[in-house]
C-alpha cells in the first residue's frame, strides 16, 4: 500500500455550471427573511454578470423601494460574498452606498457581515454548506429568470456527518446507537 501526502476526495470536479430558477430563490429568501421587520416585498432580476435586488425597506421611520445590483458574486470557505452597486431609491434617485450599508448592519443578523465603505457584503453559508464541500463561483451570469454560476476545480472530501438528534424538552433521550454490545458482551 502507498502512502499519500495529499487528503482523498470522495468525489470532485474540474467545473459545474449551476442554474438556479430566480423566481424559486425569490421565494426562499422571502421565507428567510420573514422575522426580520426592515425589509419587505423582496424581488431578483437577472442583470448580465449581476443580480438586481429591489425590496421595500424600512429605515429611522422612513419606508422607501431600494433597488441595488448585486456584483462580483464569490462563495469560498462557505461564505458568499458581493459587491453592492447601483444603488437606486424611488424608482432612480441614486443612493449613498453607506445609507444601504447601515441598514444591513442594522438588520444584526448573525448571517451578514458588512465591510463599510467597500460596499462588500459576505453572508454566512456554514448552516447549508457543509465543511466536506470545496465550490468556488468562478462566472456568474444571469439570463432571464435564471441564475447561472460556473464553479471552479473543487470536491467533497467525504459525506456530511449525521449529528445525534436534540433531547427534546422533557422528553426522554434518544436511544444510542448499539455498537454490538449488551451488558458488557459483545454479540457477533
Amino acid at each position: 500500500m502507498t502512502a499519500t501526502l495529499t487528503s482523498r476526495s470522495l468525489a470532485r470536479w474540474d467545473g459545474l455550471h449551476l442554474i438556479l430558477d430566480l423566481v424559486l430563490v425569490e421565494e426562499h429568501l422571502v421565507q428567510l427573511l420573514a422575522d426580520v421587520k426592515q425589509v419587505e416585498g423582496l424581488a431578483l432580476a437577472a442583470a448580465g454578470d449581476a443580480l438586481d435586488v429591489s425590496a421595500t425597506v424600512r429605515w429611522k421611520g422612513v419606508r422607501s423601494r431600494v433597488a441595488l445590483e448585486l456584483a462580483e458574486l464569490r462563495l469560498r470557505h462557505r461564505h458568499l460574498g458581493f459587491r453592492m452597486r447601483k444603488l437606486r431609491v424611488y424608482g432612480g434617485l441614486p443612493v449613498p452606498r453607506a445609507a444601504v450599508e447601515a441598514i444591513l448592519q442594522s438588520i444584526n443578523n448573525e448571517l451578514i457581515t458588512v465591510f463599510r465603505g467597500q460596499g462588500i457584503v459576505v453572508v454566512d453559508l456554514r448552516k447549508w454548506l457543509p465543511p466536506e464541500l470545496d465550490l468556488k463561483i468562478v462566472t456568474v451570469q444571469a439570463t432571464g429568470s435564471s441564475l447561472h454560476l460556473w464553479f471552479g476545480a473543487g470536491g467533497l472530501r467525504d459525506l456530511p456527518g449525521r449529528e445525534r438528534p436534540a433531547l427534546a424538552a422533557g422528553g426522554v433521550p434518544a436511544p444510542a446507537l448499539e455498537s454490538g454490545e449488551k451488558n458488557g458482551h459483545t454479540t457477533a
